[in-house]
């Protein structure tokens, strides 16, 4: 019993150093609503390896800070809460830019598949309840490299 506890234990480390050593690229990203732009510095989520860490184990993040998580085409995407400790808005856009969907103050650590039954580009994560605060909506459009801002 004692052995199998250590091994547990092991792998448990390995895996925190593991997800540790994976860094994202840094950028800005902008958000344009009908009446206002807003400037996030986010982080890229791009790998598969990046996309499956996310937000996970951190404890804070700023109240202008997110992560982008970036698929190669369009596509149905189901995010989830598996160790993420604080409440997110999720912005899940399509390959245009157009905000497809927002699913507001998910819950911390919840396990449920989160996301619209629709195909998107890119979900950008950011603190629960800014979205609401900043009132970005469904229809607006977010400007960032890897996006395609084509109307």
């Amino acid at each position: 019993m004692k052995l199998v506890l250590y091994i547990i234990s092991i792998a448990f480390f390995i895996n925190n150093l593991e997800a540790e050593n994976i860094a994202f690229e840094k950028g800005l990203l902008k958000i344009q609503t009908n009446n206002n732009e807003y400037i996030f510095n986010i982080e890229i989520a791009a790998s598969y390896k990046q996309r499956s860490l996310g937000l996970m184990h951190r404890k804070t993040l700023g109240q202008n800070q997110g992560m982008i998580f970036i698929y190669r085409k369009e596509q149905i995407v189901k995010m989830w809460m598996k160790n993420t400790y604080m409440p997110l808005d999720m912005i899940f856009i399509k390959k245009n830019g157009i905000i497809e969907s927002i699913i507001k103050m998910t819950k911390p650590r919840d396990l449920t598949p989160i996301g619209p039954n629709l195909p998107v580009k890119a979900v950008l994560e950011l603190n629960g309840g800014i979205t609401t605060y900043l009132n970005i909506k469904k229809g607006d459009r977010v400007i960032h490299k890897y996006i395609t801002t084509t109307k």
